[in-house]
């Protein structure tokens, strides 16, 4: 289940558990919020994304008896603009939503990703760091803090993010592959590769790994590898492949 689903079904078991416990008004406006919610979902699924806002900011309206649910409509509405490239009205959404509900580490790692797109990364980083604060197993909050280390260029501190992150969720692929990137631009691609091999055989289908690790094995020398990574990237993103094979034939000059 991809991020939006999960915070569509926490949304959805607010609601639920707001209409046990809740009196006749606020069990309406439970309901008003429920239906709210499928106007959004259809409105986004057809591409109606300003329909789609509209109706998350007024589940906010509906359910402020409610911050967890209100939060939740928020932090919707604010993804909407994050994948519309609305970067600072998605900043905005994610700060109403942490102030309706401090406590949620959800809302405060998504406007850490805003920030970060932004490249405000040093408040990015500190968004990144209260979520994992709120919650010490939020994997993605913990992995954005090596990323954003990554893009500030301090590469030891982003490698450290990513070790203790594989030692601590040894299944999570992201990790792994990153770990790939930043030990290759330190210098270390013979290191590296081990670590885009591990991220392939844990998800197979990203492509950006092949990618990564075809880029390490170019970083050796090694154009006979790079070749075989891009082979595969070819059957699922043909569009990175063409742009590795400019990679490599420069790399052959």
């Amino acid at each position: 289940m991809d991020r939006p689903a999960r915070l569509w079904a926490k949304t959805v078991l607010l609601l639920c558990l707001w209409v046990t416990a809740a009196g006749q008004s606020a069990t309406d406006a439970a309901q008003e919020a429920q239906r709210l919610i499928r106007v959004a979902q259809t409105a986004e699924q057809e591409n109606r994304y300003e329909d789609a806002i509209k109706a998350y900011e007024t589940i906010a309206i509906v359910a402020r008896s409610s911050p967890p649910i209100a939060a939740n409509g928020l932090l919707h509405a604010g993804q909407i603009y994050m994948a519309t490239g609305r970067f600072e009205k998605a900043a905005a959404s994610f700060r109403s939503a942490i102030s309706i509900d401090p406590r949620s580490a959800e809302a405060h790692n998504a406007l850490g990703e805003a920030l970060g797109e932004l490249k405000q990364y040093q408040s990015a980083l500190r968004s990144f760091q209260q979520a994992v604060n709120l919650d010490g197993s939020f994997v993605r909050a913990r992995y954005n803090i090596g990323v954003t280390y990554e893009r500030l260029g301090q590469l030891k501190y982003a490698e450290f993010v990513y070790r203790i992150l594989i030692r601590d969720h040894p299944e999570f692929p992201l990790a792994y592959d990153s770990l790939g990137v930043v030990l290759s631009k330190s210098g270390h691609a013979r290191e590296a590769i081990a670590f885009h091999q591990k991220a392939i055989r844990l998800n197979p289908r990203d492509p950006s790994f092949y990618y990564n690790s075809a880029i390490s094995y170019l970083m050796l020398g090694d154009v006979r590898n790079a070749q075989e990574q891009k082979l595969q990237l070819e059957k699922l993103d043909p569009a990175m492949a063409e742009h590795l094979a400019v990679m490599i034939a420069k790399r052959q000059k």
